[in-house]
């Protein structure tokens, strides 16, 4: 019995050492970007990114050193593997998978315009419905549970109430996680009102000519329809583990993957998808400094958000799928943009076709929960929210939420998206917060 128990465990234990042998890179890169983007961007402890960020297996297996000098991140598991995370001035936290000379750094101009002032309490919202907002958003003391960071409420672009976890306050930079790829889609919207691209331009890549491929056009990239085969899973090796924590270039991994269905006939959620986008804007400049400066120039500066950081690869493509620090206020901005249909300060951004483009279900997408790299509510997920709402999505339950019909853009930001935190409630409580000022009195 004792030689069966033993077997038995070193069986287990075999099968633990492969199962993290084939993750190793996953833990310890996610650990390292983590770490980087947690205190070198956002300045916070490293005590509460290894009690709130990385508290759950194998990542609270991980160790992390940081030269603050060199402004470098190392995550070790056991001392057998390891990730390396550099921050740029530039490109933010750069994990370097090869040994290659990086892309030479410069510094970004930031303009510090266009500042959101405190909270303003308006007598068109009913506050008690606010504060059933809040109440049921935030964690009661002692708890841990729906975990929110942040939530911000605008109405009629104005600030009208905000709250913060301990640790956390107006300056701190959270990660947007998918809420990057919006950005995306504004990028390629200010392209194509300046003429640099059209939806229906296909032939795309030189790697897709001759084949299928080439008709792939930027409305179908958009949509999530290329029918480029991807396997979007976070548990194991995949494709979208690969693309973020294993490759060199992200976009050429992504642009390498053959068809599973004709182009603009499939709808499959996809990072790799917006990382060929990004590598689609870079190829629209003559050299990588205009590209890297392209997001600042023409989106950022101009709405004011001065706190955002986008991480590149380590061959210099932004990763617009996942990376990208901000503040809760300087995410609303973005969603400001879209509400305000792309106009910014009297300044025409964004094309109001490219506005409602965003907000436009996805031919193939089901129940109309996509639009072009936003989400829906037009199929009813919010049952309790109106119908015309459509957001930013991020993992662990990062969200810009736009509410065209209310005049609405709310912003939470967290680490649970489960049934510990109840989305639709919060923000039927916000809705009704403005449809009860608008009710005739009796």
């Amino acid at each position: 019995m004792r030689k069966i128990l033993l077997l038995s465990l070193l069986i287990m234990l075999l099968f633990g050492f492969l199962y993290l042998k084939k993750n190793s890179f996953i833990a310890t890169a996610y650990a390292a970007k983590k770490a980087c983007g947690c205190h070198l961007l956002a300045e916070r402890t490293l005590k509460s990114i290894y009690q709130e960020d990385l508290d759950r297996f194998p990542l609270n297996l991980v160790s992390i050193s940081i030269d603050h000098a060199q402004q470098k991140v190392e995550a070790k598991l056991f001392g057998l593997w390891k990730s390396v995370v550099v921050k740029t001035k530039a490109k933010g936290c750069v994990l370097i998978t090869q040994n290659k000379k990086p892309l030479e750094d410069f510094s970004n101009e930031f303009q510090k315009s266009n500042q959101i002032e405190q909270p303003i309490k308006l007598d068109l919202l009913d506050q008690e419905k606010l504060d059933l907002a809040f109440q049921l958003a935030f964690d009661k003391e002692d708890e841990f549970l729906k975990k929110t960071r942040a939530l911000l409420v605008f109405y009629r672009d104005t600030l009208v109430r905000e709250k913060y976890a301990e640790g956390f306050d107006k300056h701190t930079r959270i990660l947007g996680w998918s809420m990057n790829k919006s950005i995306a889609h504004a990028l390629i919207g200010i392209l194509v009102k300046n003429g640099k691209l059209k939806l229906t331009d296909t032939n795309l890549f030189e790697e897709w000519d001759g084949d299928e491929r080439s008709k792939i056009s930027v409305n179908d990239l958009l949509q999530m329809s290329s029918g480029l085969d991807w396997d979007e899973d976070y548990s194991t090796k995949s494709d979208a583990t690969n693309l973020l924590f294993g490759e060199f270039d992200c976009s050429d991994f992504a642009i390498a993957q053959p068809l599973e269905a004709p182009p603009g006939t499939f709808w499959e959620y996809s990072s790799g998808t917006t990382n060929i986008l990004s590598k689609l804007i870079r190829n629209q400049f003559n050299n990588d400094e205009q590209y890297l400066k392209f997001p600042y120039d023409s989106l950022f500066n101009r709405l004011g958000m001065s706190s955002i950081i986008l991480d590149t690869d380590q061959s210099g493509n932004y990763i617009l799928s996942s990376y990208g620090y901000a503040t809760p206020r300087d995410w609303a901005k973005f969603g400001l943009l879209y509400l305000n249909n792309g106009m910014w300060q009297g300044q025409e951004i964004l094309s109001q076709d490219w506005i409602q483009h965003a907000s436009t279900p996805a031919i193939n997408s089901i129940n109309k929960i996509y639009g072009a790299h936003f989400w829906l509510n037009a199929g009813g997920e919010y049952q309790d929210v109106p119908l015309d709402m459509y957001s930013c999505n991020g993992y662990q339950g990062q969200f810009i939420y736009i509410i065209p019909s209310k005049e609405l853009v709310v912003v939470r930001m967290g680490l649970s998206e489960g049934e510990e935190y109840d989305k639709n409630g919060v923000l039927k409580y916000i809705v009704e917060s403005v449809e009860a000022k608008k009710k005739p009195a009796n």
